[in-house]
């Protein structure tokens, strides 16, 4: 009798856990599909833009090479420029991470800035040379050649309703089997681009170019071993203790930098934190911790502050905020250095904030690192009043500062006059040279205070 009423109570309970867990299955299945699919459509998305965007590219081309005033060839080569940035966009917005598809994204940044250093010069007074316009022809053929491939990838995604979430599990698993055919059509495009080494870019672009190469050569300095690495991480989260657990990878060369790779983990700790060093001198490059963000309790201004006073305390003195943004209970911040009231934009450090406990979560000081120095800054020859009146009357400034910013032509440093104006419903970032009082660059912002120096991020 006892059996059989624990039965008749338990039955019940039993099968309202039963239901309940069907339930909770049920829901967790359709997250995660939901998940996938939105990612699935992100992908789709982004590789259709790279069609469309090729293909703008590849008519603004020819278009460039059919006129013959230089009214119609600069607008011309803008919209070149233009479009193989949205095209470099696209691509980084494709799960290719794990296939070797450089080739094609510096051929694209090099058009663009092929495209760029043409269109913003008088070409009244240094008309296109013989070379360029040769340069012009290649580009156009080569422009063709990717997007006749990527046209066909595109037929076949779309007779055989090939999903891109299969491309990202094929290449993390090394997947054989699976069908390839969106893999092999890009490892086709790479290839053909890795032949287009005839093409003379001209002096600027080989200027950026050797800027790069002395970039990658890295940070001057005593070697370190691991176990310096695994301190120096240690010194700069600030973690000492014996339950502290370090381990530390060689991190081999990445395109700029030999580093170790530190991952720090403890019991004090919630989650991992993520620290990679240079094998050279020691410098920390980035940090990331895996926690989970809690529910905001500081505001964005305290977050700031909070991130000012870790750059402060690691030996990054005088740093201004010149843009922040709100993600995923993050603070995130560009901070540039201030040198005799000028703000240096090249020597940008990336800093995120946790604003539920103010602490800092994640940085980023390449930029810092490989730029940083104490500059010789050269005098304005143009008043800030001149340098206003080269701004659209229409549009309305809201403030002024001296910045030096990378030039979009050369890569050489640029002294401007920064002004933010609102036109409309929306703000700008304008940038005068100082020297010539010409207009550098002029950069919509979406956020919520911003630089106009592209690439802070």
């Amino acid at each position: 009798m006892i059996y059989g009423a624990t039965a008749r109570v338990l039955l019940p309970v039993a099968i309202v856990a039963l239901v309940g867990a069907g339930v909770w299955g049920y829901q967790e299945h359709n997250e995660k599909n939901s998940v996938l699919i939105k990612a699935e459509n992100q992908y789709q998305r982004a590789f259709h833009d790279l069609n469309y965007h090729l293909d703008k590219l590849q008519d603004e081309l020819g278009k460039s090479l059919v006129v013959n005033t230089r009214k119609q060839m600069t607008p011309s080569l803008a919209n070149v420029w233009r479009l193989a940035y949205a095209a470099q966009n696209d691509v980084g917005q494709l799960p290719l991470t794990l296939m070797p598809f450089s080739k094609t994204e510096e051929f694209l940044a090099k058009v663009a800035d092929f495209s760029y250093g043409v269109a913003v010069r008088d070409l009244n007074k240094q008309p296109l040379t013989e070379k360029e316009y040769k340069t012009l022809e290649s580009l156009y053929k080569h422009s063709k050649e990717i997007q006749s491939e990527l046209n066909n990838v595109q037929t076949k995604v779309i007779d055989n309703q090939l999903r891109w979430m299969d491309v990202e599990s094929a290449l993390a698993s090394d997947d054989k089997k699976s069908d390839n055919t969106i893999v092999d059509g890009f490892q086709t495009i790479e290839k053909r681009v890795n032949e287009y080494q005839d093409l003379d870019w001209g002096v600027a672009i080989s200027s950026l170019d050797h800027k790069k190469k002395q970039r990658i050569k890295g940070i001057d300095g005593k070697p370190i071993t691991p176990e310096e690495a695994g301190r120096i991480a240690l010194d700069f989260i600030g973690m000492h203790g014996k339950n502290v657990k370090v381990d530390v990878e060689n991190n081999g060369k990445s395109e700029e930098y030999s580093a170790y790779s530190v991952r720090v983990t403890s019991g004090e700790l919630k989650s991992p934190i993520n620290v990679e060093v240079t094998k050279k001198a020691g410098k920390v490059v980035w940090l990331l911790n895996e926690r989970t963000i809690g529910k905001p309790a500081i505001s964005l201004a305290a977050a700031e502050e909070s991130g000012k006073k870790f750059l402060h305390a690691h030996d990054y003195p005088n740093m201004e905020a010149v843009e922040s943004d709100l993600y995923d209970g993050l603070g995130v911040f560009t901070f540039v250095p201030k040198q005799d009231n000028v703000l240096i934009y090249p020597d940008a450090v990336t800093v995120k904030v946790a604003l539920d406990t103010g602490d800092v979560n994640g940085f980023h000081a390449t930029e810092y690192l490989f730029n940083h120095k104490q500059r010789i800054l050269p005098k304005a020859k143009v008043t800030p009043e001149k340098a206003r009146t080269m701004i659209n009357p229409k549009v309305r400034v809201t403030d002024q500062r001296m910045a030096l910013i990378e030039g979009k032509a050369d890569g050489k440093e640029v002294l401007c006059y920064e002004f933010t104006g609102r036109f409309e419903k929306d703000t700008y970032m304008i940038y005068i040279n100082a020297l010539t009082g010409d207009e550098e660059e002029v950069v919509k912002m979406d956020v919520h205070r911003g630089t106009g120096q592209p690439g802070a991020k």
